[in-house]
């Protein structure tokens, strides 16, 4: 079987498409595999399905890497985490949920309540009993009472163990349900999408390359740095005028203010028209390569400059800005272009 991905690079002037990612790092959590039945954790996609797109995933990542290339695909600190081996507790349910997470937290310190009542010496075995069942979360419901079964919160289809539905959470067994619960929820059912997307890397590089790092400069090595914020003077250090502007024309001025002025959607719609990328590489702007720079778009003779939207060569981040006669128009004909032309390629 050969497989063949096509990556699209716009060539010449157009506008990229720009849909913001929910994040691969937790889509582990939101589509987990029961492993008594793989075929029910992944609505309308087969586990082999999931697995063949983390291991996609794991090859593009490591695939940029390479290539020095950026990808929007922001992962979580605790996914790079699980990658690179280590071992989850139950602290970092909360990373995962933090509702839920809050939750399981709160139980596990019941467990710890009820440690310390059972190795207390001066209670009898009967007062011990009396003062476990009494054991209440947030002070004010009992474990019993919560009506909680033994399956995967979230989750009801899958059961932490036989006839799970079945079982009610107590005092007496609340140690086996937060057992149970950390081992469903961070490795049985998210180990076999982990160990596609570790395939998948070390089919490009080795994983070990990556104990170097840090979770967080992970995601900037794969995704890009972190947002900035757009000063026109650092703008004016970074980004090059040439062919009809200088550092003087009024057009190119006017593109740093309105850039300086954009918030961080709009940062991610203008990055990926320019560049392709909706982040920047690590280290900012002055990092790209080539460097993003600016020109007089060339328009018929005798045309009205206002009339033309701004292009842009992706490939080498090179924006062509039309000579236009204030801020004002500046500003609309770009807001239209990011936010209403993203799927238009045109040559010029």
């Amino acid at each position: 079987f050969f497989f063949f991905f096509f990556f699209f690079f716009q060539a010449e002037d157009g506008i990229r498409d720009v849909e913001r990612s929910r994040g691969l790092g937790d889509v582990y959590k939101r589509q987990p595999i029961d492993p008594a039945n793989p075929e029910s954790g992944i609505e309308r996609m087969s586990t082999s399905n999931v697995c063949q797109n983390f291991k996609l995933a794991g090859w593009l990542c490591a695939r940029s890497i390479m290539d020095e290339r950026l990808v929007d695909l922001p992962f979580t600190e605790l996914f790079w985490e699980l990658v690179l081996g280590k071992r989850p507790t139950l602290i970092d349910m909360k990373r995962l949920d933090e509702k839920t997470g809050r939750f399981i937290l709160e139980l596990d310190q019941l467990r710890s309540q009820k440690g310390e009542i059972l190795r207390a010496e001066f209670f009898s075995r009967e007062q011990k009993k009396q003062q476990i069942e009494s054991l209440k979360v947030n002070s004010s419901v009992k474990i019993a009472e919560l009506g909680l079964t033994f399956v995967l919160p979230g989750y009801d289809r899958i059961e932490l163990k036989k006839n799970g539905k079945e079982i009610l959470l107590t005092a007496e067994n609340l140690e086996e349900y937060l057992d149970l619960v950390a081992v469903y929820t961070l490795h049985k059912t998210i180990w076999q999408q982990i160990q596609a997307f570790k395939e998948g890397f070390e089919s490009v590089l080795s994983i070990e390359g990556l104990k170097c790092f840090k979770q967080e400069e992970l995601e900037d090595l794969v995704c890009g740095g972190k947002e900035e914020k757009w000063e026109p003077g650092m703008l004016a250090d970074q980004i090059m005028p040439t062919q009809g502007f200088d550092k003087a024309s009024p057009q190119y001025l006017q593109l740093l203010a309105y850039m300086s002025k954009l918030g961080l959607s709009m940062q991610r719609l203008f990055l990926q028209y320019a560049t392709g990328s909706p982040r920047l590489p690590y280290g900012g702007f002055r990092m790209l390569s080539p460097k993003l720079t600016v020109a007089k778009r060339i328009i018929p003779e005798g045309a009205n400059p206002d009339n033309y939207l701004p292009s842009v060569m992706t490939c080498q981040n090179f924006l062509k800005v039309p000579e236009y006669s204030s801020y004002e128009v500046l500003k609309t004909k770009f807001d239209y272009a990011l936010k209403e032309g993203q799927n238009s390629f045109t040559l010029s």
